[in-house]
């Protein structure tokens, strides 16, 4: 399988190691040419049927028309569809809020300034402006445009220009959790509710794509980006959490090069013994990386990925072990956005980011924001209102527990016992 050359090794490519498959910005659409079907993702897994953005469409009566749109901390997507209910057209832009740091932490402190603050209040309503007038250049005489939002708290504050100087510093209480309303571009908007300072509309709005709230399965919500939130639970009960995964599941570290991808990279090279299970690259590898196809995994790259993994692996112990159920007990993992969409399950459990228990249950959920703002949206269309949908909403999240994981006294022992990548008990299915 490998020929050790001079420095570098060439180890058998999969789709792992190629490039050029996705868009530039990926947002778990389902939509790339080729590689994915509509019963499973690049990744093998079973896209949740529930996901309205993969499964039937409902028509939209009258003449507003829907646009949903997903502020995420890198990514920036919005859809417009048309009476049918189906997808007429996307925008998809970088936030350019990142000129004033890659996490929420980073622009939570420039915003300390005015002027900062300013500029980036002004940046994203601009882009989702742009995206507007794309869409109206579809519409039909007559017809007007209704915009639902899910955004993380971060993003909804900057975005409304409120002080967000409250979410940086203990105890990082948010004040401002309701549902808002606002106009961009000229078009309405309706604004998810968040939960917590770290736990945004984004999550709500995935809660409802999943039907957490009316099923009584136990289910694992896990959206991983620059920021990695996971809600756990049922229409019983839920308990979310929140912890930085950094940029290491969205190509920081090895740019170009998704997170997904690098944790099976990252397991071929456990499963070569060319990676051993603190993380360390074996010699000559160490210094320069290792070439895989046209991908080099560098020393940092793997390090970035253990602290994120460690974090996210943490994170779900501690939620599990709150709930008082165990790994067994869930009925279902629900992988958000395009790291969901690409990731193999297989490879996840053999670095240790998920238990083999769950890996077996996940399914792909697509963009679980977008889901939601739509869904969301054809009840306010269908109702003339969000009256009953902020009744609903609010209910959710009166019963949906949200942990700090900074004050979880076993968050930390965790974190750095999972950094490491666990023995590979399961590289048989990574043939």
């Amino acid at each position: 399988m490998c020929s050790a050359g001079s420095g570098e090794r060439n180890i058998r490519q999969g789709p792992e190691a190629k490039k050029g498959l996705r868009c530039e910005i990926c947002t778990g659409c389902g939509l790339c040419p080729g590689i994915i079907s509509k019963s499973s993702g690049a990744g093998g897994l079973h896209v949740l049927a529930e996901n309205v953005l993969q499964g039937g469409s409902v028509p939209i009566a009258g003449s507003r028309r829907l646009a949903v749109a997903d502020i995420g901390t890198t990514t920036v997507a919005m859809l417009l569809y048309d009476r049918k209910g189906e997808v007429a057209d996307r925008y998809v832009a970088l936030n350019p809020q990142a000129a004033y740091g890659a996490d929420v932490i980073s622009r939570i402190r420039e915003a300390e300034d005015p002027e900062a603050a300013g500029a980036m209040h002004g940046q994203i309503r601009q882009v989702l402006e742009q995206g507007l007038e794309r869409f109206r250049r579809l519409l039909e005489d007559g017809e007007t445009l209704y915009l639902v939002l899910a955004a993380n708290t971060t993003m909804t504050y900057l975005l409304m220009g409120w002080d967000a100087a409250e979410l940086g510093r203990a105890p990082f209480r948010a004040s401002r959790l309701s549902g808002a309303e606002t106009e961009i571009g000229g078009a309405p908007c309706f604004i998810f509710p968040g939960l917590s300072a770290f736990v945004g509309g984004d999550i709500v709005a995935g809660i409802m794509a999943c039907g957490m709230c009316e099923r009584e399965e136990l289910t694992l919500l896990i959206d991983l980006g620059t920021n990695g939130e996971m809600v756990l639970g049922s229409s019983k009960r839920r308990i979310a959490c929140a912890t930085a995964a950094g940029p290491a599941f969205e190509g920081g570290v090895n740019r170009g090069v998704w997170g997904s991808d690098m944790i099976s990279l990252l397991a071929r090279l456990r499963q070569e013994g060319i990676l051993d299970e603190t993380g360390l690259l074996a010699e000559p590898y160490f210094e320069k990386g290792i070439r895989i196809g046209n991908v080099t995994v560098t020393q940092e790259a793997v390090r970035s990925v253990q602290l994120a993994k460690g974090a996210i692996a943490a994170g779900i112990e501690i939620l599990l072990d709150r709930f008082g159920v165990g790994s067994e007990a869930v009925e279902r993992v629900v992988l958000a956005g395009g790291f969901g969409y690409f990731l193999r399950p297989e490879a996840a459990a053999a670095i240790g980011l998920l238990p083999e228990e769950l890996a077996e249950k996940a399914v792909a959920g697509g963009n679980t924001a977008l889901s939601g703002a739509l869904l969301a949206g054809r009840q306010i269309l269908a109702e003339g209102g969000h009256t009953d949908l902020v009744r609903r909403l609010t209910e959710t999240a009166l019963r949906t527990e949200v942990l700090n994981l900074a004050e979880e006294p076993e968050f930390e022992n965790r974190y750095v016992k999972l950094m490491n990548l666990q023995a590979l008990d399961s590289a048989r299915n990574l043939q």
